[in-house]
């Protein structure tokens, strides 16, 4: 049997990240944060993690791109 790469993986328990540019990123909670990222959301199911950026990651462009247009 194949192994799901943790960051795919629908059972694991799951962080959302944020940068300084306001992108997000789904985090498996046992891996550790990278640097310039911080924890906005979770540790929690990863479906939960996905609701909460279908409702607040409206849009996709960097906070600097947003701010230029």
């Amino acid at each position: 049997m194949e192994k799901l790469n943790p960051f795919d993986d629908t059972e694991q328990r799951s962080l959302v990240l944020a940068n300084s540019e306001l992108q997000y990123s789904l985090w498996p909670d046992f891996s550790p944060i990278p640097p310039g990222w911080t924890a906005v959301f979770g540790p929690t199911s990863h479906g939960e993690c996905l609701g909460w950026l279908q409702h607040h990651w409206l849009d996709m462009r960097s906070a600097a791109l947003r701010a230029a247009s």
